[in-house]
């Protein structure tokens, strides 16, 4: 499977909502799954991702965090990846999906929380999805 760097990044993020507790439960993983195919991300032949694919990618990230030792700092590099998708055109959806994502453990952690108040905050969320808005760096 091939997937372009912004849906790579895209799921990233969503699996963000994931990690911030420290626990990864079966609920959240389904939930992770059923989000990246509503926000309809695709591999690079344009096809929606499989469930398979998804949970794939997912245990490949897994291993790769474990592999890798960050240069940067782990709030630094959430940033990058952040405003790295701040172009994305529906970025309620985003939020959307990560609250799903964060909810359906049946609990709602401080540290979920606290991520989705950034990805809003970052993406300056109020009116930035209206025609013509941009980041302003």
């Amino acid at each position: 499977m091939i997937i372009s760097a912004d849906t790579d990044n895209m799921m990233r993020l969503l699996s963000q909502v994931i990690l911030a507790d420290g626990h990864i439960h079966k609920s959240e993983l389904i939930a992770f799954v059923s989000g990246v195919q509503e926000l309809g991300l695709a591999d690079q032949s344009g096809a929606v991702l499989s469930a398979d694919q998804i949970r794939a990618w997912f245990e490949g990230y897994k291993l790769e965090l474990n592999k890798t030792w960050s240069t940067q700092a782990k709030d630094v590099a959430l940033t990058h990846l952040i405003l790295s998708l701040a172009e994305w055109p529906n970025k309620q959806a985003v939020v959307d999906v990560l609250a799903k994502i964060s909810v359906s453990d049946a609990e709602f952690h401080i540290e979920e929380k606290t991520l989705i108040s950034i990805v809003r905050a970052y993406w300056q969320y109020e009116g930035l999805d209206a025609p013509g808005a941009t980041i302003v760096t």
